[in-house]
């Protein structure tokens, strides 16, 4: 499914490796950030061997349409690294694979685009970072999820070298992944705003943490033991349902699932306790002096175990609980975005307007104007 274009040249200028054709994607990223000169980098062997066989990929995500269910598992070894592969095929559409790489050195891909789609990547025990045109679209970090609209015809991906890594990614078509979405959703919105431009983008803020759920629902997809004639339909129900967890932790920005913890009974009552007052008084929310003193708790300590139990600050936690309440006031349509804004606290609308398009991607006007036009 994946066709591996095989060419490239390879040229040597001071002891540093300079590649054309494939390599000018990468070549760009590297000028681009310079950090990366001190972070990531081939060692000598894979190096040349990419020299001689750049990792330069063909993907369309078209090619999956109307075909039948497919489970395959290999093994690849390729610049000195192994890499056992799953890849599942659903008659959807959809493409998912799983990858366990053992390798010497970093790693990067170049992937030439054939038509847009959506890419949901779990990085398990892994990293990935993208960039089109040399600039950074997103990253994911081990144990986080993060989505993307590919829309661009290339698109680079770095990763650095991790003991067992481990990743799996999900492959969408955009008509497909629209037709499971509300009509309000902020993610309809956001595709929207980005197909319209033919622009690529991360459909998350921020990556979310990979939850137990979620490393559940991924172990089944890949070990599971129904009858042949059901594996397709089990597993198109189980992506579903891994999709919905995935997208539904952006409800309340980064705090949609508890992180796993050690805290005592006592210390979470107190955050539960923490978050109802907070969320009682979105309008005119409590200091962080003022919440301390009405739980009893140092300032400090409060700080620490709200982001540890919930994954965010008490501030971030009151700009998200805005926000979507802000959206579902927008997508009723019977109340002008001035009124929403004060209604919420903001004193200034533009500030309203500017925290809204931070986090959700597009503008209060966009959400309004789409709510009364959902065609």
């Amino acid at each position: 499914m994946i066709k591996l274009i095989f060419g490239g040249e390879k040229i040597c200028n001071s002891g540093i490796l300079k590649f054309t054709l494939a390599m000018d994607g990468l070549e760009k990223v590297l000028l681009n950030n310079a950090h990366l000169q001190e972070s990531w980098s081939l060692v000598e062997q894979v190096a040349r061997e990419m020299a001689d066989t750049p990792p330069h990929y063909v993907f369309d995500i078209r090619t999956f349409s109307n075909q039948s269910f497919q489970f395959r598992q290999k093994t690849m070894k390729q610049y000195s690294s192994r890499m056992n592969v799953s890849e599942i095929v659903l008659p959807q559409g959809m493409h998912m694979m799983h990858s366990e790489l053992t390798s010497t050195s970093d790693g990067y891909l170049c992937i030439d685009n054939a038509a847009p789609y959506i890419h949901v990547f779990f990085a398990l025990n892994s990293d990935r970072q993208y960039y089109v045109d040399g600039e950074l679209l997103g990253s994911c970090s081990p144990g986080h999820v993060q989505s993307y609209l590919f829309a661009a015809p290339q698109i680079i991906g770095l990763w650095h070298r991790r003991p067992a890594e481990s990743f799996f990614e999900i492959n969408i078509p955009i008509s497909l992944f629209e037709s499971y979405l509300p009509v309000d959703s902020s993610f309809r919105l956001k595709l929207r705003s980005l197909t319209e431009k033919s622009q690529t983008g991360i459909l998350f803020d921020e990556s979310r943490l990979i939850s137990a759920q979620q490393k559940e629902i991924i172990a089944e997809l890949l070990d599971t033991e129904m009858d042949k004639e059901w594996k397709s339909l089990y597993c198109f129900g189980k992506v579903l349902e891994l999709l919905a967890r995935t997208f539904d932790q952006q409800k309340v920005k980064g705090i949609a699932l508890p992180i796993d913890n050690n805290l005592s009974p006592e210390m979470k009552k107190l955050m539960i306790k923490a978050k109802e007052i907070v969320e009682s008084r979105l309008t005119d929310p409590p200091s962080l002096a003022q919440l301390s003193a009405e739980l009893g708790t140092n300032e400090n300590y409060l700080k620490k175990y709200f982001k540890l139990c919930y994954g965010t600050t008490i501030y971030g936690y009151v700009t998200a609980s805005r926000m979507q309440k802000a959206k579902r006031l927008l997508a009723k349509g019977d109340r002008p975005i001035n009124e929403i804004s004060r209604f919420l606290g903001y004193s200034n609308p533009a500030h309203f307007s500017a925290s809204f398009k931070k986090h959700f991607g597009v503008k209060p006007k966009f959400v309004q104007q789409a709510s009364m036009n959902p065609s």
